[in-house]
């Protein structure tokens, strides 16, 4: 058997070699932590972003279109008014169900403000005449009410008409409404 020496070109080769190895272990000890961290930073601060939005004081969220408001959700995302519904429960009484709908409202804008919950229309397509309308609501104030109406026994709501009057100038939409827990 014979030993091979080491030759000076030999210890060079191993030398770049473990040169090499050391220089890719580095790259892989520092570049891949930075490629993970990078997009975790990121995210996060869009996530924080998105939920100071959605729930900050100042949270400018609107509902997009189609979809159904439920208990917490804002009757008119189109307006700088809140318009909260804070409750609907619907509750089966003698002569068919009763539709009770807790609204709390704060106006954000400079002038007197309205709601008006007009009608309710039914899945099954029934109108139902009925509601409320608030006295004026001063700016940076806020008001509390609930609005009743006598559904047909077996009919659930679909969409409710509102007006928000601001100053001179009403607005009127139908709100699509999204289940309502029965009683």
């Amino acid at each position: 058997m014979t030993e091979h020496a080491s030759t000076p070109s030999d210890d060079a080769d191993d030398a770049e070699t473990e040169s090499d190895v050391w220089s890719r272990r580095s790259f892989v000890r520092y570049f891949a932590p930075i490629s993970i961290a990078i997009p975790i930073v990121v995210e996060t601060e869009t996530l924080v972003g998105l939920l100071q939005n959605d729930f900050g004081e100042d949270s400018s969220w609107t509902q997009p279109t189609g979809v159904s408001v439920g208990i917490g959700g804002d009757l008119r995302p189109d307006l700088d008014t809140r318009q909260k519904l804070q409750n609907a429960v619907l509750e089966s009484v003698e002569d068919g169900r009763r539709l009770r709908l807790v609204v709390a409202v704060r106006n954000t804008a400079d002038a007197p403000y309205r709601l008006e919950l007009g009608a309710v229309t039914t899945e099954g397509g029934d109108t139902v005449e009925g509601g409320y309308t608030t006295d004026p609501v001063a700016p940076d104030e806020t008001a509390t009410f609930t609005a009743e109406y006598a559904l047909p026994a077996d009919a659930s709501p679909a969409s409710v008409e509102t007006t928000v009057t601001i100053g001179n100038q009403p607005s009127r939409k139908t709100v699509q409404l999204a289940p309502v827990p029965t009683q």
